[in-house]
């Protein structure tokens, strides 16, 4: 060999290594060396760890340690045809280890690759009677056993454990990596689904042929192999499926050289023993794929979260007794999610059989038709009653009025002519008397005028149960704000009827670094306690939840647990961070806007101290307190340069975007607070025009009683803590931000001796002191 292939080749089994450190490091081993508290040993390192560990000079790629001892050997080699050498070779190491009879390593690991072949990996386990694959499910792992699958794998002690699910970050991972690769492929955005559909059924049913010129045919023949063993799809449906994942043409053509990496990157996932479990894989991979694939959301495809769908299904207590429909079931999230819930409660295979026939859906898109089919398919319900057609055509839905017990749904959003709140009528439809729905929906739907006449109507029909505001992020990164709509059908809303408000922030996810990844104190099994009581008739108040009654929302009121949840009791400490908030704002803006200091009022709040004395420990609502006025002047680039602060809805520099040209008829003279469309307060302590124009407009607060500086920055202190009942679906317009309830200071805030103006020179000058360069 010449020293230039062997360079590549010792090039190549790094690159394998570099593969093996990162993988075993995402399955939740610690990589650093033994001595520094990981698990990991490498090659020279491990016999000047071990002495007498039987190696007799010979170097394994890498020795894991379990609780400090010898557990794992794993070789690499740099070419996936030679993944069968590189199990024998880490078996022979094991086994001169173990003659030792000082050690006992029970699992021996082979992974052979390159970049763009991507990477395969074998695993074996020692039992009494020999080396075995590592199996779940009957299924081989194929990727680095976590710790848990190596502990559950020692217990059984037969060559079985029991799958790890791939965590979040690792769906997300993989879906960015293989969006790229198709990215590259040239495969259009449209076709890329379809595309992780063939190929991960082709998996489930056996081993991909990754020969060049093999693949396509390989994927091809083992989806249809896949389908055609289906004993409950019929044979239209059947022909319908073969179709739609047929790869062939010149799209897919071109796609051949890179099937063995993202082959590899779903066997990292252990795709094939996953998929025998109770996890919506499928879901779950497709969801991290259209949300954080590049630029996957063309595809206009919206997942809803995994964890939702479940959320809805245990919300009303799904049993293989139920009938389930989805008028718009997407790639069938809230199908799989009541189909698990089915099968977990069947108690005989009578009642399996039942369940499997209790599922029925629609959706128009060919592209989502065909997921949701595959999705079902790997759920076990072969029969998947989901029809690509649209339940607004007569046709299609007056055979099933009445026919269901649950529904579930999460329309699409903002459809001109098929809008959100007519999804929710025909799923109404669709259910018996007295039967639920839960649905995820749009929260303008809840909280606007528009829709004002729809939710009186909708309660002369049917009852409201509860409505669950759910995270702004949760469909990050398409802004959303959504919530569930829980409704008991064909029975019209009594007065003293029960209906849960609640707000949930938490639901065991948060963005982070541009993607939703787990967190812990997740309120969803607190509202889920929440919402039981409201079905036996209790009362529930708390932080995230209360209770109100039809009565309150007969006369098309808004649903909006925004609205009625009740501010919960601020401690001093948050208080003074608000106050202190506000005022920093103040500071800021004139560090940005230098000539704002001669802008600062002199004479700020003395025009108010002929009106009447401010009454302390008074709550009440805005409009008690204040005129609530809205901003007069037009956006903020139709006016040219000056020294009047521009108030935008913003919460940087005070909600100033810039200073322009002063227009008399449009400017506020006296200073006050204002409010941006979304809640954010801030006081002017000088002359402002603010935007009018449009639904974020800002409302400008007047006082009606006698207030000092430190006395409005309470008042702003006390809109801002209250800034999470507003967002995009449900803006602070003027008549909502009239009845938000403040309360007064115990006692009054009077101004000290200096006056605001004077600060805020004294922090101008010092600031460009400061800043001075001699």
């Amino acid at each position: 060999m010449s020293r230039s292939s062997k360079s590549r080749k010792t090039n190549a089994e790094s690159r394998a290594r570099y593969y093996i450190r990162q993988e075993a490091n995402k399955r939740g081993w610690n990589i650093a060396h033994v001595s520094r508290g990981g698990d990991f040993l490498e090659e020279n390192e491990i016999e000047a760890y071990f002495p007498n560990i039987g190696l007799s000079g010979t170097k394994p790629d890498f020795l894991i340690c379990f609780n400090h001892e010898p557990l794992i050997i794993v070789e690499a080699k740099n070419e996936p045809s030679k993944i069968d050498q590189a199990i024998r070779e880490a078996i022979e190491y094991a086994e001169a280890i173990n003659s030792t009879q000082k050690y006992n390593i029970k699992f021996a690991v082979g992974a052979a690759g390159q970049e763009d072949t991507g990477f395969i990996v074998g695993v074996k386990y020692k039992t009494n009677d020999g080396w075995f694959t590592l199996t779940s499910s009957q299924q081989e792992l194929t990727t680095i056993p976590s710790k848990k699958e190596v502990e559950l794998a020692i217990l059984a002690d037969n060559g079985t454990t029991n799958v790890s699910v791939p965590a979040a970050a690792e769906f997300v991972d993989a879906a960015i990596e293989i969006s790229i690769i198709l990215r590259a492929a040239k495969v259009e955005a449209s076709l890329r689904p379809k595309v992780i559909g063939a190929i991960t059924l082709a998996m489930y049913q056996g081993k991909v042929d990754l020969k060049k010129e093999s693949t396509l045919t390989s994927i091809n023949n083992l989806s249809s192999q896949a389908i055609n063993d289906s004993y409950d799809i019929s044979k239209d449906k059947k022909n319908k499926l073969i179709d739609a994942l047929h790869l062939s043409g010149t799209d897919f053509d071109r796609l051949s050289p890179y099937i063995g990496r993202i082959v590899s990157i779903l066997l990292r996932l252990n795709v094939r023993s996953v998929l025998q479990t109770d996890v919506d894989f499928l879901g779950m991979f497709y969801e991290a794929f259209l949300r954080y694939g590049y630029d996957n959301n063309a595809l206009g495809i919206v997942f809803t979260p995994r964890h939702i769908t479940k959320f809805c299904a245990d919300l009303l207590e799904v049993s293989y007794k139920d009938k389930v429909i989805d008028i718009a079931c997407g790639t069938g999230g809230f199908l799989v999610a009541a189909f698990d819930r089915m099968l977990n409660t069947a108690e005989s295979e009578a009642a399996i059989i039942q369940a499997k026939s209790a599922l029925y859906g629609f959706d128009t898109n060919p592209t989502v038709w065909l997921l949701a089919m595959l999705n079902m398919f790997f759920r076990g319900d072969g029969k998947s009653n989901i029809e690509l057609g649209s339940a607004f055509e007569e046709d299609n839905i007056n055979p099933i009025k009445k026919r269901f017990t649950k529904a579930f749904l999460n329309p699409p959003f903002s459809q001109k002519d098929e809008p959100e709140y007519k999804f929710i009528d025909i799923s109404m439809e669709c259910l018996g008397v007295g039967e639920m729905l839960a649905s995820v929906v749009y929260a303008g739907v809840f909280a606007d005028n528009d829709h004002k006449a729809w939710r009186k109507e909708f309660l002369r029909k049917h009852s409201l149960l509860g409505i669950i505001s759910l995270p702004e992020d949760l469909f990050y990164p398409t802004s959303a704000p959504t919530s569930i709509i829980i409704a008991r059908a064909h029975i019209p809303q009594t007065n003293d009827g029960k209906i849960l408000m609640s707000r949930v922030w938490n639901d065991g996810f948060e963005k982070l670094k541009n993607r939703r990844v787990e967190r812990e104190g997740s309120q969803l099994p607190l509202v889920k306690q929440a919402f039981n009581k409201i079905l036996n008739n209790q009362i529930e108040n708390n932080k995230i939840a209360t209770t109100i009654l039809g009565s309150d929302i007969k006369n098309g009121t808004e649903w909006s647990p925004q609205h009625w949840l009740p501010q919960s009791e601020m401690n001093q400490a948050e208080i003074i961070n608000y106050r202190q908030n506000i005022k920093k704002s103040i500071f800021q803006s004139v560090s940005y806007f230098p000539d704002l200091s001669a802008e600062a009022l002199e004479n700020f709040c003395d025009n108010w101290q002929n009106l009447p004395e401010l009454p302390t420990e008074k709550e009440a609502a805005i409009n008690f307190f204040f005129k609530v006025l809205s901003g007069k002047s037009t956006g903020g680039k139709d006016y040219t340069e000056g020294t009047t602060p521009y108030i935008s809805s913003g919460e940087n520099c005070n909600s100033i975007i810039r200073l322009i040209e002063k227009n008399d008829e449009e400017c506020f003279i006296d200073g006050g607070i204002t409010v941006t469309a979304f809640g954010y307060a801030a006081v002017q302590p000088w002359q402002f025009m603010a935007r009018g124009n449009g639904g974020s407009a800002v409302r400008v607060l007047i006082p009606k009683f006698n207030m000092s500086f430190d006395e409005l920055v309470w008042f702003a202190a006390q809109i801002n803590s209250q800034k999470w009942r507003f967002f995009y679906a449900r803006m602070a317009i003027k008549s909502r931000l009239e009845d938000l309830i403040v309360n007064s200071p115990k006692s009054r805030i009077l101004n000290k001796t200096r006056k605001v103006a004077e600060d805020i020179r004294e922090f101008s000058q010092m600031f460009d002191d400061f800043s001075s360069v001699s």
